[in-house]
C-alpha cells in the first residue's frame, strides 16, 4: 500500500514538472512572436513617420525638418567628405525627435548649378526618436528622394551608415557615482585639512613661519613637469615637528597615534600650505633653474600643436584649400615640429634621474634600496594618471555635445578594455585601436627608461668610462634600429607627415623606447656633468662659447627645416635622405638641449638663460605634469562641441590654443594641490627612502 502511494505521489510530481516546462515553451513562443510584431509595427511606424516627415510636414515636423542638413558653398573645396551638418541644437530642443549623422559612401554626387563631385557625405538629420540607425539605414532611398526634390541633390549609390546622438551621451554608470564621490572627498579633504591648519596655527602661533619651503637643489621626478616635487623639497621628515608634520608619536597609545595620523593626512590635503607650495617661487643653491623654462616653454609648444594639428583632424574645415597653402609658412612649419618638445622631456627626465641617484648613492656610500627606488617612482605618478583616465572616462564625456560625439565616445569606452596597461606603463606595445588615454604614451616609455636607467647611472658612478661605453652602445643600436624601421616604412623627413601618412610609422617607430633613446641617454650624461661639476663649476672661454651656439643652432635649425622630401618618397636618394633625417634628428636635437643647459647653468648671462630662469616659469612648472596628461581632454571638449563647419584661421586657432592651454593648467593647478602633491606628502611621511 505504501509502495503505492508512493508511486502515485511520484507521478503527481513528474506530472506537474512537464506541465508547468510545457507552460514555460509555450510563453516563450508567444512573447518571440508578439515581439516580432511589435518590431515590425515598429518599423513599419518609423517607415510612416518619415513620410510624413520628409513629404507631407505639420506643426513642429516643420522644426525638425528645418533642421536637416543640405548642401552649402564650398562644396568642391572639401577634401574627402563633404559636410551638411544641419542645426544640431534646433533637432535637440525637440522632445519627439533626435539627430542623427549619416555616413554615406557614394559614387558621384550632382547638385545644382551642374557641380559634380566623388566627394562621400556626412548628412546630418533630424528623425523620430523611435527609429532605430537601422531602420533609417533602409530608409535611404525615401531621404535621397528628398534631397533630389527639394535641393536637386542627385547622390548615386549611396550606401548609408548611421549615427544617433543620444542624452547623456553614455548612460551614468558605477563609475561615474564612484569617480564623482572621490572628488567630492578630495574637496572635503581640502577644506577639512585647511580648517585644521588654520585652527593649529590659531592656537600655537605662526608655526608655518618655519622653513617649510626649503627648495631642493634639482627635482628628482623627470616626467613633463615633475618639477622639483622631490622628497628633499618636501621637508616632511627632514625636521621633526615642521609644518605641523611628523612621525606618530611613539610613546602614545593607539587612540593618540590614530590622532596624528589623521592630522597628518588632513595637513597634507591643506589647501592653504598647498597653494602655498604650488606658488612659492624660491629656490634652492645649486638649482637647475633654466630646466624651468625649457619643461613649460617646451609643453606650450606642445598644446599649441597639438592644437593646430588636431584642429584640422577633429573638426571639419571649410577652408581646407587655405590651410594646405599655409602649410609652408615658417610659423606653421615650426609649430607643427612639435613632435620634438617631446624629445625635450626626455632629455629633462635623463638629466633628472641621474643627478639625483648619484647624489644618493654619494650620501649612502653606494648603496640604495633599488626595490624602494621603483615602489617611490610608481607611487609618484600613478595617482594623478588615474585621476586623468577617470575624467576622461567617467566625467568628459557628459561635456561633449555636438554631431561628432559618438565618435569620441567610442574612444573613451577603449578604456573599460585597456586600463590596466596604462597602470603598468606598458600601453605604449598595445594596439593603436584599444589605447586607453593615447597621450600617455609617453609616460610608458619614460617608465620603461627608468627601470633601466640604475644600470647606467651606477656604472657611471662606479666607473665613468663603463658607463659612457654603456652609452655608447645603446646609442648605436639606437641608430641601427630606427634606420632600418624608417628605410623598411619608407618615412619621410617629417615627423608629422609620416605620422599622418604611414599608419604604421607611429606604433612601429614613434613611441617606441629603442627609438627614443638618444635624448634620455644625452641628459644622463650631462646630469652625470653637472653632478661631477657642482662644486668647481666648467669655465667656457667666449670663443668657445660662439662657436657652442652656432653648432647648435645649427643643429636645432636642421631639426626643425622643412625638408623637401616630406609629402613622399619617389627615390632612392630621397629615401636616403629621408631615413638619415629620421636616425638622426633626435641626436641633434639631444646635442642642442645639451649646450642650452651647459651654457645657462655654468655662469651663462645671456637672453638665453635670462628667459628659461624666469622665475615665473616655476610654479607652471609643478603642474606641467597634469597640463600634459589634461590638455588632450579639454581640448577634445572643444572640439566635440563644434556644430557646424568651421572656418579656420591662423589666428582663430592662435586663440583656442592658448584658451586651452590656460585652462589646462588652471585644472592642472587644481589637480596638483588636491592629488598631486598630498600623495608626494604622505609618501614623504611614511614610505622609507630609497
Amino acid at each position: 500500500m505504501l509502495l503505492l502511494y508512493t508511486v502515485k505521489i511520484t507521478c503527481k510530481y513528474r506530472f506537474y514538472k512537464m506541465a508547468l516546462i510545457i507552460k514555460l515553451l509555450l510563453g516563450y513562443i508567444i512573447v518571440g512572436i508578439w515581439s516580432y510584431v511589435c518590431r515590425a509595427e515598429d518599423g513599419t511606424r518609423c517607415e510612416q513617420q518619415l513620410e510624413q516627415l520628409l513629404f507631407n510636414p505639420t506643426g513642429h515636423q516643420l522644426k525638425a525638418l528645418d533642421s536637416f542638413g543640405r548642401p552649402e558653398a564650398g562644396f568642391l573645396n572639401s577634401q574627402n567628405t563633404a559636410v551638411w551638418y544641419g542645426h544640431y541644437s534646433e533637432c535637440s530642443d525637440l522632445k519627439e525627435y533626435r539627430y542623427c549623422l549619416m555616413d554615406m559612401d557614394v559614387d558621384q554626387v550632382v547638385i545644382p548649378p551642374g557641380i559634380t563631385s566623388d566627394s562621400n557625405i556626412r548628412w546630418g538629420i533630424c528623425v523620430p526618436e523611435n527609429c532605430t540607425e537601422g531602420e533609417i539605414n533602409s530608409n535611404i532611398d525615401m531621404l535621397l528622394d528628398y534631397l533630389l526634390k527639394n535641393f536637386n541633390a542627385n547622390l548615386s549609390n549611396a550606401t548609408p551608415s548611421s549615427s544617433c546622438v543620444s542624452d547623456p551621451p553614455l548612460p551614468y554608470s558605477t563609475g561615474f557615482y564612484v569617480t564623482a564621490s572621490v572628488a567630492g572627498i578630495l574637496f572635503a579633504l581640502t577644506v577639512l585639512g585647511s580648517i585644521v591648519d588654520t585652527l593649529e596655527v590659531t592656537s600655537q602661533g605662526d608655526i608655518l613661519d618655519t622653513p617649510m619651503e626649503q627648495p631642493s637643489t634639482i627635482p628628482s621626478t623627470s616626467t613633463p613637469g615633475r618639477g622639483d616635487e622631490t622628497r628633499e623639497d618636501i621637508p616632511l621628515m627632514a625636521e621633526k615637528g615642521i609644518e605641523g608634520y611628523g612621525e606618530p608619536e611613539a610613546n602614545g597609545g593607539c587612540l593618540s597615534k590614530l590622532k596624528s595620523a589623521l592630522k597628518d593626512i588632513l595637513l597634507a590635503f591643506a589647501l592653504n600650505r598647498n597653494l602655498a607650495k604650488l606658488m612659492n617661487v624660491q629656490e634652492g643653491p645649486g638649482a637647475i633653474s633654466c630646466l624651468h623654462g625649457m619643461r613649460v616653454l617646451s609643453m606650450i609648444w606642445i598644446i599649441v600643436g597639438h592644437v593646430f594639428d588636431s584642429d584640422l583632424r577633429r573638426i571639419v574645415v571649410l577652408n581646407t584649400s587655405d590651410i594646405r597653402q599655409s602649410r609652408g609658412f615658417l610659423h606653421r612649419i615650426i609649430l607643427l615640429q612639435y613632435y620634438v618638445g617631446v624629445d625635450t622631456f626626455f632629455f629633462l627626465s635623463g638629466v633628472l634621474v641621474c643627478y639625483t641617484t648619484l647624489g644618493k648613492l654619494n650620501r649612502n656610500d653606494g648603496h640604495l634600496r633599488w626595490h624602494w627606488f621603483y615602489i617611490h617612482r610608481y607611487i609618484r605618478l600613478t595617482p594623478l594618471l588615474c585621476t586623468a583616465i577617470a575624467f576622461h572616462r567617467f566625467i568628459a564625456p557628459y561635456f561633449y555635445d555636438g554631431p561628432e560625439i559618438n565618435a569620441q565616445v567610442h574612444i573613451v569606452q577603449l578604456c573599460d578594455s585597456s586600463w590596466w596597461a596604462n597602470l603598468l606603463y606598458v600601453q605604449n606595445f598595445i594596439s593603436l585601436s584599444k589605447r586607453c588615454l593615447h597621450v600617455s604614451w609617453y609616460l610608458a616609455v619614460d617608465m620603461q627608461f627608468f627601470v633601466f636607467s640604475p644600470i647606467i647611472v651606477y656604472s657611471l658612478y662606479r666607473k665613468t668610462s663603463l658607463g659612457l661605453g654603456q652609452i655608447g652602445i645603446l646609442l648605436l643600436v639606437n641608430v641601427t634600429v630606427t634606420a632600418a624601421l624608417s628605410w623598411q616604412l619608407r618615412t619621410p623627413a617629417s615627423i608629422h607627415d609620416s605620422i599622418i601618412n604611414n599608419p604604421d610609422y607611429f606604433y612601429t617607430v614613434y613611441d617606441k623606447p629603442y627609438t627614443r633613446m638618444p635624448p634620455y641617454l644625452f641628459g644622463i650624461m650631462i646630469g652625470y656633468l653637472l653632478y661631477e661639476r657642482r662644486m668647481n663649476g666648467l669655465s667656457v672661454s667666449p670663443t668657445m662659447s660662439y662657436l657652442c651656439w652656432a653648432v647648435a643652432a645649427l643643429l636645432a635649425c636642421l631639426v626643425l627645416a622643412p625638408w623637401p622630401y616630406s609629402a613622399e618618397i619617389n627615390d632612392t636618394l630621397a629615401q636616403v635622405i629621408s631615413t638619415g633625417y629620421q636616425t638622426l634628428y633626435r641626436l641633434a636635437w639631444s646635442g642642442f638641449l645639451l649646450w642650452v643647459v651647459i651654457f645657462c647653468h655654468f655662469g651663462g648671462n645671456g637672453l638665453v638663460n635670462t628667459i628659461l630662469s624666469w622665475k615665473a616659469w616655476i610654479p607652471l612648472s609643478r603642474a606641467t605634469y597634469g597640463a600634459y596628461l589634461l590638455h588632450l581632454i579639454l581640448a577634445r571638449i572643444f572640439w566635440y562641441n563644434h556644430i557646424q563647419v568651421e572656418y579656420v584661421s591662423t589666428i582663430l586657432q592662435t586663440v583656442t590654443a592658448m584658451g586651452v592651454a590656460t585652462l589646462a593648467y588652471i585644472v592642472a593647478g587644481m589637480v596638483y594641490v588636491a592629488v598631486e602633491l598630498p600623495v608626494a606628502r604622505l609618501e614623504q611621511l611614511y614610505l622609507p627612502k630609497p
